[in-house]
């Protein structure tokens, strides 16, 4: 039986187990989600963890619903499915089942859902099925599709048929209020490390920033002394073993060393910024799409010119993945002054769905005592701007 209209409702009666499943087979990364608020006024969420802060949910304790996985990831076409078995709603007053479009969100954009070929399938233990469309002609990153109510019969169920963006969602569906596109996590111990989960949507963008004056030495310093000049770079290791760098310096001597995004090594600098003076600092963005290709990274920064420690640079730098939180170490809080620091090491799962980082934070007197330490076997000559 299909809901067809806004507000259409059904009784399910007393069940053992549903199964709710998000059916679609456009290229476009859906995730199937489920929010709720029980009998005692709780509210939660059961939805990927490829969300910060995301469970698939628990079909042996409460909330007594769990989710499949995650599908359609890197948004490609085909016959998607995500699906949430529930077992037991006696503790919930309402269950909101939703879908967000990933792609979108991720990228703070809006697109209309009955472009995608998407229905939810709602099947009871006893065989019975119903069907709510995506057919909201509306513009919005998430759909509340139907939800569950408690009624004396055991549950029924309500068309919602709603399209709306993030920030309306989080504010009308309980318990959405705890999901998160992104946060930040900050690496503060050299060991310490957090695994960013990948969904081959769009690029890893690695950022260095610092301040372009180095704080104090009085008043005429302050005007006479030079502008301070940081570079990002890393060194790299493809699946197949190749192993090279990509580097703000190197590069302006040879421009292969600037790497590229759409063929091997799927690793690019966006170029290099000698002052600090663009706000945004210097860039190297990783290809999403080609994780499993990339088995590792050393991120690293060096002093050019312009200050003796890094403490005098408030230098930060970021590792960004499309809906996972940013994270950050701060290079301004380290005393040393030898110029050349290797930053976080980046691990790549073989399935190219996750990437683990760790904060390194080692100083070396150059390129090639950095590769000495991390066991990286290549050979170094100075280079100049």
């Amino acid at each position: 039986m299909e809901l067809k209209q806004k507000g259409n409702s059904l009784q399910l009666g007393s069940f053992k187990q549903l199964k709710v499943s998000l059916v679609w087979t456009s290229a476009v990364d859906l995730d199937l989600m489920a929010f709720y608020k029980t009998k005692s006024g709780q509210v939660g969420g059961v939805y990927s963890d490829n969300y910060s802060g995301g469970s698939l949910g628990d079909l042996n304790a409460f909330p007594f619903m769990q989710l499949s996985g995650d599908e359609g990831v890197g948004a490609t076409g085909g016959d998607n499915r995500e699906e949430l078995r529930i077992l037991n709603l006696d503790d919930i007053d309402e269950l909101h089942i939703c879908a967000i479009n990933f792609t979108d969100a991720s990228t703070d954009s809006s697109k209309v859902f009955s472009e995608y070929d998407a229905r939810v399938e709602i099947v009871t233990d006893s065989g019975e099925s119903h069907v709510v469309s995506l057919d909201s002609r509306s513009q919005g990153t998430v759909a509340v599709l139907c939800r569950f109510k408690a009624s004396f019969m055991g549950a029924e169920i309500v068309n919602d048929s709603s399209v709306m963006p993030f920030d309306q969602f989080q504010g009308s569906v309980p318990g959405a209020s705890n999901l998160r596109l992104a946060s930040k996590v900050t690496l503060a111990q050299k060991g310490d490390t957090h695994l960013l989960k990948t969904k081959g949507d769009g690029e890893i963008v690695i950022n260095l920033n610092w301040n372009q004056k180095p704080a104090g030495g009085g008043f005429l310093k302050t005007i006479f002394q030079s502008e301070v000049d940081l570079d990002l770079g890393c060194f790299y290791e493809l699946r197949d073993g190749s192993k090279s760098v990509i580097d703000g310096l190197q590069f302006s001597n040879n421009p292969k060393l600037q790497g590229n995004l759409t063929a091997p090594p799927y690793i690019y600098h966006l170029g290099d910024d000698r002052t600090g003076a663009a706000s945004a600092g210097e860039f190297i963005k990783v290809n999403s799409a080609q994780l499993k290709k990339i088995k590792r990274m050393t991120i690293y920064a060096f002093i050019y010119e312009g200050a003796a420690s890094w403490k005098k640079t408030d230098a930060v730098v970021t590792i960004k993945a499309p809906g996972q939180p940013t994270v950050e170490v701060r290079m301004g809080e380290q005393a040393s002054s030898s110029t050349f620091c290797a930053i976080a090491s980046l691990s790549f799962t073989s399935d190219g769905a996750g990437i683990e980082v760790t904060k390194l934070v080692t100083f070396h007197a150059g390129h090639g005592d950095c590769d000495k330490a991390h066991k990286w076997g290549m050979e170094w000559k100075s280079g100049s701007k």
